[in-house]
């Protein structure tokens, strides 16, 4: 992918609210942030980590944003501005 793409896809994703909770899983910032903090903060998840529905997505956001650090913290809060 190219980078401008990249930044393409990224704007769109920010500026597009009410995503749902497929296109939030599929998403590149939602990917990076499951798989950065896999270790630290969803350990007991094992391979459980591609949400169905609301409640499985709040249940991995709310791990990473309680047990990861301050970076983890507004990742996730960029992500909860596409809910």
């Amino acid at each position: 992918m190219e980078a401008g793409q990249w930044r393409k896809e990224r704007k769109n994703a920010i500026l597009c609210p009410n995503m749902t909770v497929e296109e939030i899983a599929k998403s590149d910032e939602f990917r990076s942030v499951v798989e950065d903090y896999r270790d630290t903060c969803l350990w007991f998840a094992g391979d459980a980590l591609h949400p169905k529905d609301p409640v499985q997505l709040e249940c991995i956001l709310s791990s990473i944003e309680t047990n990861g650090d301050l970076a983890a913290y507004r990742r996730v809060g960029r992500i909860r501005q596409w809910l």
